[in-house]
């Protein structure tokens, strides 16, 4: 993270960074004792604005929350750039009727700026005329860096990221921005090791993980998702981002997380937090994107338009501020018949008090998309298509669609230096039609037994967390966080098809699904540290969720138990971490629900449990190394396992049906490493990942009748990932590119199936059970390579040159009948003002 990234948050960490040099202000207690600058400081603080006093606490706040709660409390506007600040560095607040300028003086330590008195009511931080070297930070600064910033992931909250025993990873918004990211696909693979995402093709509406440290379910694997703190109603169906308006996106992946998040968080956590400044410090008040060129394709006569338009508003000051945005994307036809819509609209209040923060979100996405017949089954003979005697090969004409939208607010306060209180409550919702299942032998963008589903669902969120510090930071100190949460979810969904047991008899016609679940949790969590050094964490959730067992509800209880050592070698500094975790999914889910439309099953829940370790080596803010190792078992993942129904007669002719039947398949081993590393130097910034990844079958369910087999390679995991990232920025002049690669994956050979489906001489019983199995292929892998050059132009204008799938790749990920955009080149003009 270079430190003009903009990362901002409303949440107080759990540990304080404190330099050995810091002397005590007025009010000041030793446990939190804020760092004074040193000699020669260029503050006046006699000063009329500067002498005003003021009480303040807090501790391990963000600056950016100091800095604004500091204008609240002295009545004074504040502006500054967050290029010039660390806004992400926690600090401590423990003031009692105390200058603003000794206050200043001691938040801006080591950094590169000096307060300067405007008018009567407001106060600039400018570049320091003294050079960055006279100004001397205390030693934890100068060694850690990237270490040190809040996240609000791990943490209910916010922690540094020092304390955390787990990996996580931190996507910048400023590094969305620069590679004109949009699909969640496109801006997390290669950036987050161990997490990789299927290219989203314009016409699915729901997103595909491939990999989130080896398999977590079959088809439905996702990490649970928040926005600011807000749990989505269907992780899957958050495919695409706004980069104006998102500040990070924090990744935790594996079940570690669990112990917080709770049920669903058996692969991970990902939060995508916005952004929420004002035009202080420079920023514009409106920017205005158009973007527009063609996307190349084997399967259409010419190159189709693809386009993207946006709108972004801000107003206000960083103590009261404003942001609307809007973006409008299409895709013309890259294969006959095809089209696609995507609208997204987000936005954002922040209020700012002296002893608090409170943020409203709102989100709102909306996709239409017409799927013809696939162009690469023109070739095969599929002979004539009925939709009761082969309901594999109907492909629907019909548009998809989805509306999705994100209200809510969340807050924080604290009245002392012991405890800081949150509280976090929204509404997440989504209308779904035409969704189709994601996994099983057969391709659901063709099988007309799976795909004319309509599905809607609103989940609640209700968070409650106080967090409580105790003792001295510098020698022994504690963090104790209770916290209580509850979430209400609806689910409908509305199915045409048949679905269920082999020998089921009910005529086909529609069939509605409808059902509600709860989810209450209690969480305890206590952090002991010793000098800063070293941390010793563990947690417990115990909740019931009346999706673990249908109509009746289930205790669950969720652990984490981890340790962390930090220790300094001059510029260098050195952190090992390991933690266990647990984690479990009930089988009823918002996100299965909505692809497999209301398929029902006497199903145990998944259930993953394992142990991280790893080692994180930073030198500054200049460079970083981290090295992970999982190990992670997996039971009771639900797979939707191809079954024959017999045969039937009735006012059709004589035919054979293929079914689907959800079932447990048994015990799933996940092993692997995670590598990556940062280089930032000057203009210059380069990132590297690598994954391996070895998820196999180690025991089988004894009521399973799939294709797997004890030992087999779960399918559609690939082995390896890879990522390099590179950008470029000084002047007028920005560079960008980004390579990402999976490879050596298994997974059905969809055409070959199909063909000998469509073949009458082919007896229906051998597509089923262990026969699939002579349908499967080693896919060798897939390589994404784009880029953007941007150039300043003057008077905030700047052009934009985009280059996606450079290397043309239309086919091969995830399997051989999906389709692709091909090289699209498009070329933008900003103007901002």
């Amino acid at each position: 993270m270079r430190p003009g990234s903009r990362l901002a948050t409303v949440a107080v960490c759990a540990v304080v960074i404190t330099s050995p040099a810091a002397t005590s202000v007025a009010g000041a207690q030793s446990s939190c004792a804020p760092a004074s600058r040193a000699s020669g400081s260029t503050i006046e603080t006699g000063e009329t604005l500067l002498s005003r006093r003021v009480s303040l606490h807090g501790r391990g706040v963000t600056l950016r929350d100091a800095l604004d709660r500091l204008a609240a409390a002295a009545r004074i506007r504040l502006s500054y750039s967050a290029e010039l600040l660390d806004l992400s560095r926690p600090v401590c607040l423990e003031y009692s009727s105390t200058p603003v300028g000794r206050v200043l003086d001691d938040l801006l330590a080591g950094a590169p700026v000096r307060p300067v008195v405007l008018g009567t009511d407001q106060v600039v931080l400018t570049p320091a005329v003294a050079p960055v070297a006279a100004i001397e930070p205390g030693p934890i600064l100068k060694s850690v860096g990237m270490l040190d910033r809040v996240v609000v992931t791990g943490s209910t909250v916010g922690a540094s990221q020092r304390s955390l025993p787990v990996a996580l990873d931190v996507v910048g918004g400023q590094q969305l921005s620069e590679r004109g990211s949009s699909s969640l696909s496109s801006s997390l693979d290669g950036v987050v090791p161990g997490l990789w995402l299927w290219e989203q093709s314009p016409l699915s509406l729901l997103a595909r993980y491939g990999s989130i440290r080896g398999a977590s379910s079959f088809g439905v694997s996702y990490p649970k998702v928040y926005v600011d703190g807000i749990e989505v109603a269907n992780s899957l169906l958050v495919t695409h981002l706004d980069p104006e308006s998102v500040s990070r996106i924090e990744v935790i992946r594996g079940p570690q997380g669990a112990a917080l998040y709770g049920a669903d968080a058996i692969s991970g956590v990902m939060n995508i937090v916005t952004r929420t400044e004002g035009i202080e410090g420079g920023a514009p008040r409106a920017q205005i994107r158009s973007e527009g060129g063609a996307s190349s394709s084997d399967y259409a006569a010419n190159s189709v338009l693809a386009q993207s338009h946006a709108l972004s508003l801000r107003a206000g000051t960083n103590a009261k501020s404003a942001r609307f945005g809007m973006t409008l994307t299409t895709l013309g036809a890259f294969i006959p018949g095809a089209s696609s819509q995507q609208l997204t609209a987000n936005g954002g209040l922040r209020f700012v008090r002296p002893r608090g923060v409170i943020n409203g979100t709102f989100r709102f996405f909306a996709q239409d998309a017409r799927t013809p017949a696939s162009p690469v089954l023109a070739d095969l003979d599929l002979g004539p298509v009925d939709f009761l005697s082969r309901p594999v090969f109907l492909d629907s004409a019909d548009r998809q669609s989805v509306r999705q939208f994100t209200v809510g607010a969340n807050a924080t306060f604290a009245r002392d230096d012991r405890w800081t209180h949150s509280a976090v409550a929204g509404v997440d919702g989504y209308t779904l039609r035409s969704p189709g299942i994601l996994d099983g032998a057969f391709p659901s963008a063709f099988d007309s037994a799976l795909r004319a589903a309509t599905g809607n669902a609103i989940r609640t969120t209700l968070r409650a967390s106080s967090v409580g510090q105790f003792g001295d930071p510098a020698s022994r100190a504690a963090t104790v966080t209770l916290a209580a949460e509850h979430s209400f979810v609806r689910d409908e969904t509305m199915t045409r098809s048949p679905f269920g047991p082999p020998d089921m008899d009910a005529p086909d016609g529609p069939r509605d699904f409808a059902e509600t679940r709860t989810n209450a949790g209690l969480i305890g969590q206590v952090t002991a540290s010793f000098r800063e050094s070293f941390f010793l964490s563990g947690g417990l959730r115990v909740e019931r969720n009346t999706g673990l067992v249908t109509g009746v509800g289930e205790i669950a209880t969720l652990p984490m138990l981890g340790a962390s050592a930090v220790r300094s070698f001059g510029v260098g500094t050195l952190k090992l971490r390991a933690a266990y975790g647990k984690g479990i999914r009930p089988p009823q889910t918002s996100s299965r629900a909505g692809t497999l439309m209301g398929l029902r099953a006497n199903l145990s829940p998944e259930e993953q449990s394992g142990i991280e370790a790893g080692a994180d080596f930073f030198i500054g803010r200049f460079a970083s190394l981290h090295a992970t190792r999982f190990d992670q078992r997996a039971s009771g993942l639900i797979q939707p396992v191809s079954v024959y129904s017999g045969e039937r007669t009735d006012s059709m002719p004589h035919y054979r049906r293929i079914a689907y039947q959800l079932q447990n398949v048994g015990e799933i081993t996940n092993r692997g490493w995670e590598l990556s590393g940062n280089l930032t130097g000057g203009p210059w910034s380069l990132g590297a990942t690598f994954s391996q990844v070895d998820s196999r079958v180690r025991r089988l369910a004894s009521r399973y009748t799939g294709d797997l087999r004890p030992g087999d390679r779960m399918l559609e995991v690939p082995a390896h990932t890879y990522g390099m990232n590179a950008g470029y920025n000084r002047g007028r002049l920005s560079l960008s590119w980004s390579l990402s690669r999976a490879s050596d994956w298994i997974n059905y050979d969809r055409l070959a199936l199909l063909s000998a489906f469509a073949s009458e001489e082919n007896a229906i019983q051998g597509f089923v059970g262990p026969e699939l199995r002579s349908y499967w292929r080693t896919y060798d892998g897939v390589t994404r390579l784009g880029g953007r050059i941007g150039v300043t132009l003057g008077r905030g204008m700047s052009f934009t040159l985009d280059g996606e799938n450079l290397l043309d790749e239309q086919r091969g990920e995830p399997d051989n009948i999906t389709v692709l955009p091909g090289r699209t080149l498009s070329v933008g003009l900003r103007v901002r003002f």
